[in-house]
């Protein structure tokens, strides 16, 4: 039976996807597979090493010009929890449906209006293994992160624990299955979006984000070490999402 209680998908939301797909294909060697849906083609993202990891897609009418990462929760019954969502405070932006013959799935908002997608796929998923390329970490600024801990918990069945970050205060691991799947924080930047960051496994911090740098990204977290986890970075590319990188510690 597949884990739920994971982030197993992340989908490029943006109104240029040539120009996403050409800036991530330099920076992390990922590949575009387009799949015969329903209502169209869907461009999948490839790792190097082959797996689908992601997607890009248009975002709905009227959504302003920024882009932004789309995270897909494995959930066990994308109704139940939708209906949950709606029971903590939190709204649903699309009702569950039919993924031809994948999955259902809803997108929805926490309360604070992150958005995230609600997957329950009709055949099992089981994780592949990290590498460079893939994603590997999912995080979470909140202006309220207990408040956000106790939400994510309910929806998706997370236990959590708490990390001492020093000046940064606590950093919440939601985990399930016994690891670490996602992060909460509270937000270090007024003003800054209630939205979730993905972050992308690389063998160097320092080079990917002198590379993003030279592709046109703003770095707006330089490469920094966090003990026993490894080096990080954060950049905003040029349509306006923000991505994470991770040089795990060897």
């Amino acid at each position: 039976m597949t884990s739920t209680g994971r982030f197993v998908w992340f989908e490029y939301v943006s109104k240029d996807a040539s120009k996403a797909q050409g800036f991530f294909g330099e920076l992390f060697g990922w590949s575009t597979k387009n799949v015969p849906m329903p209502d169209g083609a869907y461009t999948m993202i490839a790792a190097p090493d082959g797996p689908t990891i992601g997607g890009y897609f248009p975002p709905p009418d009227g959504a302003g010009p920024q882009a932004a990462w789309l995270p897909y929760l494995l959930v066990p019954s994308a109704g139940d929890i939708a209906a949950k969502v709606k029971s903590l405070g939190g709204s649903v932006m699309k009702e569950p449906y039919k993924v031809g013959d994948f999955a259902t799935m809803a997108v929805v908002l926490d309360p604070l209006g992150a958005a995230l997608a609600l997957w329950q796929p009709n055949k099992p998923e089981e994780p592949a293994k990290p590498a460079a390329g893939h994603f590997v970490w999912n995080e979470l600024s909140s202006k309220t992160p207990e408040a956000s801990v106790k939400f994510y918990s309910q929806i998706g069945g997370f236990t959590s624990s708490k990390m001492d970050m020093g000046e940064m205060g606590t950093y919440h691991v939601l985990e399930s299955g016994g690891q670490g799947r996602a992060g909460i924080m509270a937000q270090q930047m007024p003003g800054a979006p209630h939205a979730w960051l993905p972050y992308v496994q690389v063998a160097s911090a320092d080079q990917t984000a002198d590379k993003a740098k030279r592709l046109g990204a703003t770095i707006v977290v330089p490469p920094t070490d966090i003990p026993n986890v490894g080096r990080f970075a954060i950049f905003v590319d040029a349509q306006g999402a923000a991505t994470g990188i991770l040089q795990p510690q060897p």
